[in-house]
């Protein structure tokens, strides 16, 4: 149960996050974006690991350090980069639906890599949740691009926004069994240090670098990037790891589907979206297939 909580609860903060990375991605390049959000992470996972007294180097095998390393790179520095180009191109309801891949995914390497398999009940809630997004997300309106972008980028978008399900499913799945044995803010603290570090490496060699790092500097733009951050770079990401570790991999990837959902809800609540009946349905189908998820 506490595992499931945590998942759905990472799906929510991530909800809200997505919200403010939309308006963030109009200043910031996806690189730039990504290098603050994870330097934010960075910093409020340490002072909280200072203030509940964790170590920052445990005794921990080379493999943990090495997995959780690789797990940052596919999770954060790749994942991300990818979403926040198809973020940035895409409208909300392709956006969601290419979100989609990220439950299968999770699905196909938990099979392969832990042997997990779902049961009657999980499967029925797996796909309603699925099929909610879908069905919520089906909005002509929101199935264009964003304003100005060409048709042509369309395609390049959606292959972004499919490796960022692809990375970011791997990323996590591949750190399942070593979660069992570490703390949860240990194992996000090497995760965002590998971030950063492969990022400033990418920075380095780009020929924008002047361009990425300027972005960095103090500008009106922290005043929505630092909220996203923090909801999406410390306490969605702590959750999420902290979902996967008390729960298995197949039951949390389909709580974090959620996430979708709750942007419709946000959408409404700050946003003032209507909330039309394709919606409606999709939320009182999504939260019937967390329910059953949650308690089969």
């Amino acid at each position: 149960m506490m595992g499931s909580l945590f998942a759905l609860g990472s799906a929510f903060f991530w909800a809200g996050a997505v919200i403010l990375f939309k308006k963030s991605g109009e200043t910031f390049s996806p690189i730039s974006l990504n290098i603050y959000k994870s330097i934010v992470g960075l910093l409020l996972v340490s002072a909280t690991m200072l203030l509940l007294g964790i170590p920052f180097f445990p005794e921990q095998p080379l493999n943990s350090w090495l997995l959780l390393s690789l797990s940052g790179f596919l999770g954060i520095t790749l994942a991300d980069l990818f979403f926040f180009m198809a973020l940035n191109r895409l409208g909300a309801g392709m956006a969601a639906i290419v979100e989609c891949l990220y439950l299968p995914c999770v699905l196909f390497f938990s099979f392969v890599l832990l042997d997990e398999h779902l049961g009657p009940g999980g499967i029925t809630g797996g796909l309603l949740v699925l099929a909610a997004v879908l069905v919520g997300s089906f909005q002509k309106k929101d199935l264009t691009l964003t304003p100005g972008l060409a048709p042509a980028s369309r395609v390049p978008a959606i292959i972004a926004g499919v490796f960022a399900m692809i990375f970011l499913a791997l990323g996590i799945v591949i750190i399942k069994e070593i979660l069992t044995h570490t703390d949860v803010f240990w194992a996000t603290l090497v995760q965002l240090g590998a971030a950063i570090v492969t990022l400033m490496i990418l920075v380095i060699c780009h020929p924008g670098r002047k361009r990425f790092l300027s972005e960095l500097k103090w500008s009106r733009s922290w005043l929505v990037a630092l909220p996203a951050s923090i909801c999406g770079n410390y306490i969605a990401l702590v959750l999420w790891v902290a979902g996967m570790k008390y729960t298995t991999a197949s039951r949390a990837a389909i709580l974090n589907q959620m996430s979708t959902i709750f942007i419709f809800i946000l959408a409404a609540v700050f946003l003032k979206e209507k909330i039309t009946v394709n919606k409606g349905v999709a939320i009182f189908m999504a939260i019937s297939g967390a329910l059953l998820t949650i308690f089969t």
